[in-house]
């Protein structure tokens, strides 16, 4: 029953950052088009739209380079294995393209083992450990999830470099963690919440239970402070979802229509993953929610960003360049084989995409505006 109960928790987690949920919320209201309410009060909303205009500043332009100024030297003829869980869904995809870039412009073996179903995990883990690589990289599985994955990389002692959990300590037993500061993601949807709704914003917000999906906390977490501290808006109605409904497209709409239609007060909505939105969006849609509510969420899909830009539904998206994270973690290895510490934050930016600063046309996901792979290149000497 516990080894079922973790399958049906990674399994929602893997599955929303791809196409259908995980991690859920709701936040800022407004129509995918139209004219923002006016907020109550003009002498609160000016300063707070100050506020706000302010904070997301640096976040809505191409970032600055902020990871490290100097590197060891190349260690050489090291062999990475990477994990990919599901080999169908593009976040993985990308980041096993992307290592094995970055492991080419290093001169390193790269070899990708993929999972035929997520009940293959252990098996997949412990053949690549069988290997005997100098370094193992994953994404988006925290230490907890699988006990028996765990142990049996602490066992190994073979150095673990992991994309997409938070840096707590639930996962200090792995060598290092690539900061995606969800936290700050969910600040900069609570900002955009404040934004589009003229510091009026009422936040609808869809959850899991506590406990289950600690990266969707985070994230909500920092939605609720920013609201909080800027004065723009609140979060006014809170629901749970389980797995079943997460993880079936006709449910999660049906349920996020529900929602909205229960809460009549709600203007924003923001629903988690990409993948969510791409239920929630038409759903809402088809049930003409769309001109009241302002829909908002995470991880820089292509479609999502083409509906904020073109007006699709969705009006805000933060993403994290997917590349750049993997290039990151190549660093992060070749200084744990130099017994030199990686920087605790490597980095990786994130950036707010909104109908104002939208993305532009063509693009696919987020390439991160910054040519951190001749940065790299240049810090390994290599290039």
């Amino acid at each position: 029953m516990r080894q079922a109960l973790r399958v049906r928790h990674i399994s929602m987690m893997l599955v929303a950052l791809a196409a259908a949920a995980a991690a859920f919320t709701g936040c800022s209201e407004a129509s995918s088009g139209g004219t923002p309410n006016a907020a109550s009060s003009s002498t609160q909303s000016g300063p707070a739209l100050a506020r706000t205009e302010k904070f997301v500043a640096p976040y809505v332009k191409a970032p600055v380079w902020r990871g490290p100024a100097t590197s060891p030297p190349v260690a050489q003829a090291k062999r990475i294995v990477y994990v990919n869980q599901l080999p169908t869904q593009p976040l993985f995809r990308a980041i096993g393209t992307a290592a094995k870039e970055a492991g080419q412009a290093l001169g390193w073996n790269v070899t990708e083992l993929d999972a035929t179903t997520l009940n293959d995990l252990p098996e997949v883990f412990n053949r690549a450990i069988a290997q005997k690589p100098d370094g193992i990289l994953f994404s988006n599985l925290s230490a907890n999830e699988y006990p028996t994955i765990t142990a049996a990389l602490v066992k190994s002692k073979i150095p673990t470099v992991v994309i997409g959990v938070l840096p707590t300590r639930v996962n200090s037993s792995y060598t290092h963690v690539v900061d995606l500061h969800y936290p700050l993601q969910g600040q900069l949807i609570g900002a955009a919440a404040v934004l589009a709704r003229q510091a009026d914003a009422k936040v609808g917000v869809l959850g899991f239970a506590p406990g289950f999906d600690p990266s969707g906390e985070a994230l909500i977490a920092g939605i609720k402070d920013y609201l909080a501290s800027s004065g723009g808006g609140s979060v006014v109605a809170t629901k749970t979802i389980d797995v079943a409904t997460v993880t079936d497209p006709s449910a999660m709409g049906q349920a996020s229509v529900a929602f909205a239609q229960a809460n009549p007060a709600l203007n924003a909505f923001f629903v988690g993953y990409d993948g969510t939105s791409s239920t929630v969006v038409p759903a809402l849609r088809q049930a003409g929610l769309l001109n009241r509510l302002d829909v908002l969420a995470y991880q820089g899909d292509a479609q999502q960003l083409g509906w904020v830009r073109d007006g699709g539904g969705q009006v805000a998206d933060v993403a994290w360049s997917q590349a750049w994270a993997t290039w990151a973690a190549f660093d992060d290895f070749n200084r744990i084989f130099n017994k030199a510490t990686p920087p605790a934050d490597d980095g990786v930016p994130v950036r707010l995409f909104t109908k104002d600063n939208p993305p532009p046309a063509g693009t696919t996901t987020w390439s991160g505006d910054f040519a951190f792979s001749v940065k790299y290149k240049a810090l390994w000497k290599t290039s």
